[in-house]
């Protein structure tokens, strides 16, 4: 972004900030109101947002929510979102941002499928079975544990280009694969998925944070969805 943009995005959230504040002043309301438009990647929507969205609303019903679901960068302006959530490293740029958690990681596997092929002792002892792999990014392939040199490599089963396709296909009993703890939360609470070797799975919990233009103090909307997320992470 140029100088020039810069100072044209300050002044355009000025103006968003200011035009809040007599709004609400108008209404004459203490209640959050209005459009919020969220954008995050889909299984962070359909394991943490959709399951308890309904909270949210309860509280703050005059909140008019939209979702949206991409797992690629947004261009916020151009996408017409008020906010981003996005996980890890996240590039320097003109977008203020609140991490709100950190999203730790298990690698799981089906029971019916550790009953066919043996329910491994050690880390090591993985090399005989077989894994479910993510298309992009090809990191979250990489199994390393604590106390072994090398990353244990597994044979691939099959490479999905989604996440909840690979989640779908470990359910189904055809390997093993490494996910954000979020999304199979209930999976292991139900007992569909158990963890493998979490104490000693070597993975940085990724950060979750919420990516926007308008500062959260002039938009009353915004700032209480990002309290209410930082509560449920």
């Amino acid at each position: 972004m140029t100088p020039e943009g810069r100072d044209l995005l300050e002044a355009a959230r000025d103006i968003l900030e200011r035009t809040e504040a007599l709004a609400e002043l108008a209404s004459n309301s203490r209640s959050p109101q209005g459009p919020l438009r969220v954008n995050a990647p889909v299984p962070f929507v359909l394991h943490v947002l959709a399951p308890r969205l309904e909270q949210f609303r309860r509280a703050y019903p005059q909140v008019d929510l939209t979702l949206e679901m991409t797992d690629t960068p947004v261009d916020l302006i151009g996408a017409h979102a008020d906010v981003a959530i996005r996980f890890g490293p996240l590039p320097d740029s003109a977008m203020l941002r609140r991490r709100l958690g950190r999203a730790p990681w298990r690698l799981v596997a089906a029971p019916a499928y550790l009953d066919r092929m043996g329910w491994p002792e050690t880390p090591a002892d993985l090399a005989r079975l077989e894994q479910v792999r993510f298309q992009a990014p090809d990191h979250i392939n990489t199994l390393r544990f604590r106390g072994l040199p090398e990353p244990v490599i597994l044979r691939t089963a099959v490479t999905a280009g989604n996440g909840e396709a690979v989640r779908q296909l470990v359910l189904g009993g055809m390997g093993v694969a490494r996910f954000s703890q979020f999304m199979v939360a209930e999976d292991l609470k139900a007992g569909r998925l158990v963890p493998l070797f979490t104490d000693d799975l070597l993975a940085d919990p990724l950060d979750v944070t919420a990516l926007y233009l308008t500062r959260s103090s002039g938009l009353r909307r915004l700032a209480v969805f990002l309290d209410w997320l930082e509560g449920i992470i």
